[in-house]
């Protein structure tokens, strides 16, 4: 498999991958024994341990293995239950296992020395067996052993799965099989039957990483992988060919591309899987079917989940996640929801859940019952009680260690204690002799170097320098009495509210921090002290390194002296070696830099303005990228040519090589240098003698170099680790020794060469002895040119290594000796910490004499800085800050100082200008303040607010963009915001709408495509059938008939008598053509006895479709329906439930604005019942109704999305400033004197209170008497008010109930919604498991549908290859018939020609001379031919001539004496023309046999592609029945009721599958049938009776025919006496008068051509006489029209008569508002009964799309009144309709596709479509773009000439003519302008409306109608009478005309009686039924429940909701738009009058 992105394979590359089919792997024949059952392993075999080299002086045993304090924490699932208490796991090559209860390890190593990469176990079998497998070691193979527990007794060795190393392991449920999985690069999965020791399959996982793999528990062979942006499903399945693997890759489609890492295969098949950002995805088919998230779309987990576990009843998912969380999903939930595709989301909340804290859990193993082992990937072990239905759960930790990466090490010299850092900032303290965790200290930040200072610097040894990541150094002293005294480990978090030594703490300090230092603002990366002591300094990754004074003291005190920044991040420092401020700073891109620091004293820190510095000096060194290789063996062009001493030399050396074997060609190491690549980063360094050894990354060997050089001087490559980084090294014994370790976990010991060793002479030595090697091995061949000594390299002979950290994560960190030399520590990246006993004669490290302090001395404790307000700066930063605080303050007093200044001298100019304004006006001085500050700090201004703008834009945007995501995802989406609407008088009732999202674009897009592509395939079905309608409209075509040829050429001005014989000769022509056009049709009317009758082929096809035997899907001879297009019902399905939801939903959102109108209404009564309070007495004042409330965070929870502006409250102001700055303001700028309005004297009615003014006037008052009549206007005016209160108070009731029981109704009606959306979201879940077999099998069918198309079109290539020859044939029939005819032509001129010659034989023997085609003669034969001649074949008479000749024969080469020339000439001539007919027509026939047997051929090659046509027929008829049985496996839900089940079908249901063996049908259909049933039996009759019938007139009319025949034949004899009568015998007329005629006009050419020549003379003057008489003609007509013009244009300049003004009130067309209003009424009857006549038809097609068991009734139709007539002639007789009456007005506008037209436009238009040879099946295309022309033209926006002329030209071009002649079509023109002006006429007299005389006629029947309904108040009472009327006078099949139902509705609606939707529903069908009964009307009721349905609808017709109104209005000022521009643009002289 190719390297590819995950997730990017294209359909091509999944195909690729699911038909990848791995076979069996076969068993490789080695020369050892097979591996079996039976086989026993000696443990000794499978041993590993360290390698040295050949005689190497170093010990095998140098580090011998003690204990593992690590745990590679992070390595997902490393952890192994082995039983109930024991556990194991994989530390680097070491195995480890500890007894959970007692604490106890122990460890096993690898036995191939390589890295363990995985461990698993089987626990299930009694015999418990344990599978470890170990990567590759050197030359040993990965393997995998299984070993039995507890015995730990090899089992089985399973070899030859991977290349490199193992990732993962997993059992099978049985136990029986094991699945592996290979690390890079193969990646391989293979499948292990390991107790047999082979492979079953073996095959590529994926091209990435590999994390899980995983058997199903419940499906036998399959199993998943998953790992890197991947996930793969497999399945194991038995063919003929034995056991093969097929997998599948996962396509994530819109779901995001991540990591997985926890799969579980569910028993349906799915498969459950994590991702990244903690969901859960649900997998079907390869495909991720839904993701499941808790509610409101939070994620399930806050990290990845990493495994799952199912409960035994299926009910219950738990999921297990890094984030120490474990939950339980209720599944079912998941398993009936059905999200919508662009939304596939699930949500759902946890039933329980509990959370390991502080724990990420990577792993779970089952311990036993409910407790469970959790690998804790924060660094630990715990026991995990997962019973997550307990209130708490007990877990526990049972083992503490190291969060990933190991940074440092620090062995105390004073104790047995070992402290070590890591990158998870945690610092733990070990007891190196019990191996117990004594101490956990854990900081905020990462650990990133620590520094154990020496003896000389720290006499206490007990002081350690740790960095962290966050750039702050601290100086720790640790209590080892108090930690070795601990018996339980301390732990102590250390964060912002807490010091290390917690005064809290129930433990005695062990730790104290004695300083807290921030030299860098980023991480640090090394701490070193110089050999003087004087110097410490830090460096870190931002760039700096930091210098500090070191001072010597008990403890060591820190001054800082300052930063100096460096080119680059520095990796590695150095110290140079008796230089006391030389330090060598290693950095990135091979940078070395060896630089001399500043001597900077001891300052005081307040003299100090910033700590930077800079270097006195520095020397670089830039090292290149170098690699090693083994010298290649030279090629031909590095060698020199031949020559004689090559050649000696190549004897000799073959001579010396006698039976030495040719050894392989290995070349000594050479050190390349890359030109194309940078230095890599310098990790380490060291001076030497010769200069300075470095070791650069990516190059596993020292190189040595010098300051100042940039070239290599030396280098010393490290046997097997050339490409391997060195990361850590340490020189042992006096530097004698080397100490490397590598980022392969391996610990590698090398000696050092001796001085011998590496001399210059030893150097020269080596690659002398290597070119003598190279010499004798080219064989005396020489180089070409001369090599120079290369750069000296160091061999290493005595090596060591010994791996022990994992291979690919366990880069070795650091080395670390104990004190005394006897104990060895490595720690690597994986989190490993090793312990080694050093078993070597010399001291590995210098002894150095311990000096034990009595007491330790007392240090201060310094207290850890808080960092809630924020995060600590460095000593610059926080310098920085001081000097721009003290920069600040000095600002700032100096700003005081100013505004001081300023106010004085503002105060004194105030007292100046008071001053000036007291003095008298002309001794006042004019002040004037300059307006140049001013304007300057509104300059500054507007400069800050630019600035502002410029700062927040960004912001803004940002702001804008979040909103606008939120708007788009969140709120678009959805189809109404939820909110909640209450009920009034009782809040507790509500109503919410129901919840969905919008249709997308993309669903109305695919609902587009299914209906083009149903086009396309209809369509397609289509193009047979009109190409087949065209080749039979050509054959059925005559053209005129052919003029005999001799009347051709005719002379102008026949004779009279040649007059009339041409005329009767065309008369007897055209007679002929006529009778011989009425035959053939009269033949191609003649009934077909095959056909059936008309209609009979409809009627069929519809009984077959819907009566008869119902086939069920379960038969095998099923076949789906061609409309059964499943992917249209699931678009239809899901445009149903949105319909639903949301015509609910409205009715839910007008509900809410009713409300809304309802509270306004309620304010409007309160305020009106207030003012009415203030007139009636206190006593009968109402209380006015309360108001409803509106919570607006219910009931408009959208308000809280609008955007409102904020106001920004200033800061205030005093009253005393404000005060002083208005006085300011007035002072400083002159104030402008503001008039005081004028109070009106008078207040108008129109702005008073009339009620409270008035009252005011009427009130009584106990000062005055009231007179009577204000009493009683008092009175009147209290009783109205008290009236009008009630009345408010009633109306205010009436609507609040209304309300309520509206929102009540609302809510019932809500749950017949949500169960009709449920059973829509029912068979919408059945209708995609149909899509889902439809998909899987669509390819194939795909496959099969392309095999027969391709075959079929194959066919259909040689039927047309067939049809071609036919074609030709005839025309060569064609041809033939036309040589024969011309040679009959020779014969008749041959005998014209010798008609009166008397050497007629003679001629006639050599025209009738014979042509034979010549032969092809061989050599051998004679050249003589042959000839013979012929007599002629006619009885004709010889002339006297030729009998007087008697028999002399006459040579025919020589023309006899007497003999015409010419006539003999002639002969010859006509006879050289027959000749070459004749070879024409022999060659003619030849051609036809040649196609006649390509046709017979062809013939052959159809009936084998017919043969394999059928087959691949047959293939895709089973395919589909396959499908089809797939298909009926999907169930569907049917609800029945039990009055819907029949007895018989109850019978022996027991159990849930009782009616399962039922068919559902629908019970209407049924009746139906039964009733077909009786019909059929009826028919039966008829039809015996009508073939009685039918056998009587067969019979008589054979006797008719044989009469007819008889009295033909006594015509014919006595035509044939007649012809002999008059004749002389039976000759035709016909050619006896067209002999005639051929003589009469040979005679009128003759006499034509002597007298032709007057004659055109003649015809020519008459002509030019011509032509000068209609020159002066066009002179004169062109002087004419030039005198008109020039009067025109005076009369335009000087007046322009007006047109008349048009009365408003008289519409265009002559119409009247009468009939006008009529028109509206009519049309708008017209579209309610097409909207119906839609929606039949969307019900019947969905009804005939759905299955049978869907089936729906169809819709209730009428049947007419049956009829009197006799059914015996049921097809023969056509159904006649009586004529109608002609419609006033236009059904159909103008602009519609469908025009009603007659018979003559239909002519016209197939003329059109003749004249242009196009087909007649585009009439329907050629009408619509000539009707959707035709408004323009009515208009004026365009003429009739350039609609046709375009038209026309459009046509010609899209069937292939030449546009540009299309003038010569004139006739296609003048058809298609015909056809134009005959619609635009039929549209004009349909515009200007009916006659008079029909207006009049329905006015009369109107006034009838309402005269008859009377003046009764309501509708219902009025439509009975109306309607009896209209039946006592029309007959019932007019009564529902558009015309008779236009004058009902008039008749009942007008100004008086208007029409409403409530006066509609309060018709009662059954009350005006009784009305016309009564009315004297008897017809049968099912004909009057039509009439009343038919009028109920023209009713509702007429009701047009608010919205329909608005667009009609909409459209009618777009059409007057539309016509005024028009106008304005058609005439321009108003445009100019205007513009005067």
């Amino acid at each position: 498999m190719a390297d590819e992105e995950p997730g990017e394979h294209g359909e091509g590359e999944e195909e690729e991958e699911q038909e990848k089919v791995e076979e069996p792997i076969a068993e490789e024949e080695e020369t050892v024994e097979e591996e079996s059952v039976l086989t026993e392993y000696d443990p000794d075999e499978f041993l590993s341990g360290a390698v040295t080299s050949l005689d190497a002086t170093i010990p095998d045993d140098l580090f011998e293995f003690e204990h593992s304090y690590g745990y590679n924490c992070h390595k997902y699932f490393n952890l192994c239950a082995c039983d109930d208490s024991v556990v194991c796991w994989s530390s680097g090559s070491i195995i480890t296992f500890m007894d959970v209860n007692t604490k106890q390890t122990w460890f096993r190593r690898s036995t191939t020395g390589g890295s363990v990469g995985n461990i698993t176990s089987y626990r299930r079998d009694p015999n418990y067996r344990i599978a470890i497998a170990e990567g590759r070691e050197g030359h040993r193979d990965p393997i995998i052993l299984l070993y039995t527990w507890p015995q730990m007794d090899i089992d089985a060795v399973l070899r030859d799965g991977t290349s490199n190393a193992y990732s993962i392991l997993d059992f099978s449920p049985d136990g029986e099989l094991l699945a592996s999985v290979g690390k890079e690069p193969d990646y391989n999965l293979t499948i292990w039957n390991w107790k047999k020791h082979r492979i079953l399959l073996r095959t590529s996982a994926f091209t990435f990483d590999v994390n899980t793999v995983m058997f199903s528990p419940y499906c036998p062979g399959q199993l998943t992988t998953a790992g890197a942006a991947h996930i793969k499903f497999w399945k194991m399945a038995h063919t003929f060919t034995g056991l093969k693997l097929k997998g599948e890759l996962g396509r994530f489609g819109k779901t995001e591309i991540c990591d997985v890492l926890g799969v579980y295969p569910m028993p349906d098949e799915k498969v459950l899987s994590g991702c990244e950002w903690g969901n859960v995805l649900v997998w079907e088919a390869g495909l991720v079917k839904l993701e499941v998230t808790q509610r409101g779309r939070k994620t399930c987990h806050k990290a990845p989940v990493i495994q799952f576990m199912l409960s035994p009843a299926g009910d219950e998912v738990t999921t297990i996640a890094r984030d120490g969380c474990v939950r339980a999903w209720y599944w079912d939930t998941v398993e009936q929801a059905d999200p919508p595709e662009d939304d596939p989301y699930v949500e759902l909340n946890p039933v329980a859940e509990t959370c390991v804290p502080g724990c990420q859990i990577m792993c779970l193993k089952h311990q036993k019952d409910m407790f469970w082992y959790a690998q804790d990937g924060n660094g630990g072990l715990w026991t995990v009680e997962l019973e997550i239905d307990k209130i708490e759960c007990n877990h526990r930790k049972v083992l503490t260690c190291h969060a990933g990466a190991i940074v440092a090490m620090a062995a105390l010299r004073s104790h047995p204690i070992l402290v070590t850092a890591g990158q998870d900032g945690a610092l733990q303290a070990y007891n190196t002799e019990t191996h117990l965790l004594l101490a956990r200290y854990q900081f905020q930040a990462g650990v990133t170097c620590m520094l154990y200072p020496p003896v000389d610097v720290d006499e206490t040894s007990c002081i350690i320098m740790v960095g962290f990541a966050d750039g702050i150094m601290r100086t720790l002293f640790i209590h080892p009495d108090r930690l070795l005294a601990q018996t339980t480990m301390v732990e102590v978090r250390v964060h912002s509210a807490l010091t290390i030594h917690s005064e809290d703490s129930i433990h005695a300090d062990v730790l104290d921090l004695i300083c807290l230092l921030k030299p860098h603002s980023k991480s640090l990366t090394q701490i070193t002290i110089n050999e003087q002591r004087t110097l410490l300094v830090t460096c870190g990754e931002d760039s700096t390194i930091f210098m500090y004074r070191l001072v010597i003291d008990t403890p060591f005190r820190l001054h800082r002296l300052g930063f100096i920044e460096t080119p680059n991040n520095i990796a590695y420092m150095t110290w140079k070696p008796e230089e006391e401020r030389v330090l060598l700073l290693c950095g990135q891109v091979g940078f070395i830099m060896e630089a001399l620091l500043p001597d900077v004293p001891i300052r005081d820190y307040s003299q100090i303005t910033t700590f930077k510095l800079d270097f006195v000096s520095y020397k670089e060194i830039l090292v290149k990228k170098h690699f090693m290789r083994n010298r290649p063996f030279p090629t031909e062009e590095d060698l020199a040519s031949i020559d004689e001493e090559a050649i000696k030399a190549k004897e000799e050396a073959e001579k010396e090589k006698d039976d030495e074997e040719e050894e392989e060609w290995l070349g000594e190491i050479q050190l390349m240098e890359s030109e194309s690549m940078l230095g890599t980063t310098i990790t380490w360094a060291q001076y030497c003698e010769e200069g300075i050894w470095v070791v650069q990354r990516g190059t596993g060997a020292l190189l040595l170099v010098r300051p100042g050089n940039n070239k290599i001087l030396k280098y010393g490559p490290f046997p097997g680790a050339w490409c391997d980084d060195l990361t850590s090294l340490k020189f042992v014994c006096d530097n004698r020794y080397l100490i490397v370790g590598t980022n392969t976990g391996y610990v590698r010991v090398v000696r050092m060469p001796t001085d011998e060793e590496d001399s210059p002479e030893q150097h020269h030595m080596i690659w002398m002895m290597a070119q003598q090697k190279l010499l004798k091995k080219l064989k005396g061949r020489r180089l070409a040119k001369e090599e120079p000594q290369p750069t000296p390299r160091i061999d290493y002979h005595d090596t060591y290594y010994l791996p022990m950290h994992d291979r690919y994560t366990g880069a070795v960190t650091c080395l670390e000796f104990s004190s005394d030399g006897k104990r060895f520590y490595t720690s690597g990246a994986d989190g490993n910490i090793f312990s080694y006993i050093v078993n070597f004669d010399e001291d590995i490290v210098p002894s150095s004499p311990r000096r034990r302090l009595a007491e330790l001395p007392k240090v201060e404790r310094v207290r850890e800085p808080s960092t809630l307000d924020g995060e600590l700066m460095s000593h610059e930063q926080l310098k920085q800050k001081e000097e721009y605080d003290k920069m600040m303050a000095i600002a700032n007093a100096h700003k005081k100082r100013v505004r001081d200044q300023l106010a004085e001298i503002s105060a004194e100019y105030n007292k100046i200008i008071k001053a000036n304004r007291a003095l008298p006006y002309s001794q006042q001085i004019d002040v004037t303040l300059d307006p140049r500050p001013l304007q300057v700090q509104e300059r500054e201004l507007d400069e800050c607010k630019a600035l502002t703008k410029r700062k927040l834009a960004h912001q803004l945007e940002a702001s804008d963009l979040g909103l606008h995501k939120m708007y788009s995802r969140n709120i678009i989406q959805l189809d109404v915001f939820p909110f909640t609407l209450k009920c009034i008088r009782d809040p507790e009732v509500m109503i919410r709408p129901l919840r969905q999202k919008n249709l997308s674009q993309a669903f109305y897009n695919q609902l587009e495509e299914v209906h083009q592509k149903m086009a396309e395939a209809a369509l397609r079905g289509r193009r047979a059938e009109s190409t087949a309608r065209r080749a039979a409209a050509r054959k059925s075509s005559w053209g005129p008939p052919r003029v005999a040829s001799f009347l051709l050429g005719l002379p102008p001005k026949p004779p009279h008598p040649l007059k009339k014989a041409l005329r009767n000769y065309h008369i007897r022509l055209n007679r002929h053509h006529l009778q011989f056009i009425e035959w053939q049709e009269h033949l191609s009317r003649k009934p077909d006895p095959n056909a059936m009758p008309p209609g009979a082929a409809e009627a069929l096809k519809e009984a077959e479709a819907t009566i008869g035997n119902r086939l069920l899907k379960t038969q095998p001879d099923y076949v789906a329906p061609p409309g059964h297009n499943t992917q249209l019902r699931v678009c239809l399905a899901r445009k149903e439930i949105y319909d639903t939801k949301r015509a609910f939903n409205e009715k839910v959102l007008e509900l809410r604005e009713h409300k809304l109108k309802l509270v306004k209404r309620m304010k409007d009564i309160g305020e009106r019942l207030g003012e009415i309070r203030v007139e009636i007495p206190q006593k009968m004042a109402k209380p006015p109704p309360p108001i409803p409330q509106i919570d607006d965070d219910l009931e408009f929870p959208e308000k809280n999305l609008e955007i409102k502006p904020v106001v920004i409250k200033g800061v205030p102001r005093t009253a005393a400033s404000r005060k002083t700055s208005e006085r300011r303001k007035s002072t400083l700028y002159p104030q402008q004197r503001i008039r005081q309005p004028r109070v009106p004297r008078f207040v108008p009615l129109s702005e008073s209170r009339p009620l409270a003014a008035s009252w005011e006037i009427l009130k009584a008052r106990p000062d005055q008497e009231s007179f009577p009549i204000e009493a009683e206007i008092r009175e009147r005016r209290i009783e109205r008010h008290l009236y009008e209160q009630d009345m408010l108070l009633a109306d205010a009731e009436v609507s609040v109930q209304q309300f309520d029981s509206r929102l009540r109704q609302l809510q019932r009606e809500r749950i017949r919604v949500q169960e009709k959306n449920q059973l829509l979201e029912l068979h919408l879940y059945q209708l995609h498991r149909e899509m889902n077999v439809l998909n899987r099998f669509e390819a194939h069918e795909d496959r099969l549908a392309e095999r027969v198309y391709a075959k079929l079109m194959q066919v259909r290539g040689v039927q047309d290859q067939i049809t071609d020859c036919e074609h030709r044939i005839e025309e060569h029939e064609a041809e033939k018939e036309r040589l024969d005819a011309a040679c009959q032509d020779l014969q008749r001129q041959f005998k014209r020609l010798v008609q009166d010659n008397k050497f007629a034989d003679f001629l006639r023997r050599i025209f009738k001379k014979k042509y034979r085609p010549p032969r092809e003669r061989d050599d051998d034969e004679s050249s003589e031919s042959e000839s013979s001649s012929s007599s002629s074949e006619e009885e004709d008479e010889g002339s006297l001539d030729s009998r007087d000749i008697g028999p002399i024969r006459l040579d025919p080469n020589i023309c006899p004496e007497g003999c015409d020339v010419e006539v003999y000439n002639k002969t010859y001539e006509l006879r050289n023309t027959r000749h070459k007919h004749e070879q024409d027509i022999i060659e003619q026939d030849h051609l036809v046999d040649l196609l006649r047997k390509d046709i017979d051929a062809h013939n052959k090659v159809k009936r084998k592609f017919s043969v394999q046509l059928e087959k691949r027929k047959n293939d895709l008829r089973e395919f589909m029945m396959e499908k089809q049985s797939c298909m009926n496996e999907v169930d569907q839900v049917v609800i029945l009721r039990y009055d819907q089940i029949r007895a018989s079908a109850l019978r022996g249901c027991t159990g849930p599958d009782g009616l399962s063996q039922t068919v559902v049908f629908p019970e209407q259909l049924l009746a139906r049938l039964r009733k077909r049933v009786l019909e059929l039996h009826d028919e039966i009759k008829q039809q015996k009776q009508r073939h009685k019938v039918n056998k009587t007139h067969l019979f008589r009319m054979n006797i008719d025919l044989r009469e007819m025949e008889a009295k033909a034949e006594e015509l014919r004899a006595k035509m044939r006496d007649v012809l002999t009568r008059k004749l002389g015998k039976p000759r035709r007329v016909d050619r006896t008068l067209d002999d005639l005629l051929r003589q009469m006009a040979r005679r009128h050419k003759f006499s034509a051509t002597l007298g032709t020549l007057p004659q055109i003379m003649m015809q020519l003057r008459s002509w030019r006489e011509r032509h000068g008489a209609l020159e002066k003609k066009y002179l004169t007509t062109l002087e004419k029209y030039s005198d008109r013009l020039r009067l025109a244009a005076a009369l335009q300049a000087d007046v322009l008569p007006q047109k008349p003004q048009k009365d408003p009130s008289v519409m265009a067309g002559g119409y009247e508002q009468e009939q006008y209003q009529r028109d509206v009424v009519r049309l708008r009857i017209i579209r309610s009964q097409q909207e119906q006549q839609m929606k039949a038809l969307r019900e019947e097609i969905l009804s005939l799309r759905l299955k049978p068991l869907s089936y729906r009734p169809p819709m209730e139709t009428v049947s007419p009144p049956p009829s009197d007539r006799s059914q015996i002639y049921l097809f023969q007789v056509p159904h006649t309709s009586r004529q109608l009456r002609k419609k006033y007005f236009p059904i159909t506008p103008l602009g519609s596709v469908q025009i009603v037209y007659d018979v003559n436009v239909m002519k016209l238009l197939y003329d059109c479509l003749d004249s242009m040879r196009v087909t007649r099946d585009d009439a329907d295309e050629l009408l619509r773009e000539l009707t959707a022309e035709l408004p323009d033209v009515i208009s004026g926006a365009k003429s009739r000439f350039e609609v046709v002329d375009s038209l026309v030209r459009k046509w010609l071009l899209k069937y292939g003519g030449d546009p540009s002649m299309y003038k010569k079509q004139t006739r296609a023109f003048d058809a298609l302008a015909a056809l134009a002006d005959r619609l635009i006429r039929q549209h004009v007299e349909a515009m200007e409306g009916t006659d008079q005389q029909s207006h009049k006629i329905m006015e009369s029947l109107e006034a009838a109608l309402k005269d008859v309904s009377g003046l009764r108040k309501h509708l219902h009472e009025r439509l009975g009478p109306a309607l009896a009327a209209l039946l006592h006078t029309t007959e019932l099949a007019d009564l529902g005309t558009e015309e008779t139902m236009t004058s009902l509705v008039n008749s009942l609606i007008d100004d008086e009686n208007p029409l409403s939707t409530e006066s509609i529903d309060s018709i009662n069908i059954a009350d005006v039924i009784d009305d016309i009964k009564d009315c004297g009307v008897h017809l049968p009721m099912e004909d009057l429940k039509h009439v009343v349905k038919i009028a109920i609808d023209c009713l509702k017709a007429q009701l047009v909701g608010t919205e329909e109104a608005k667009q009609i209005e909409r459209d009618v000022q777009k059409a007057m738009a539309d016509a005024k521009s028009i106008a304005s643009t058609k005439d321009p002289s108003t445009g100019r009058s205007d513009t005067k």
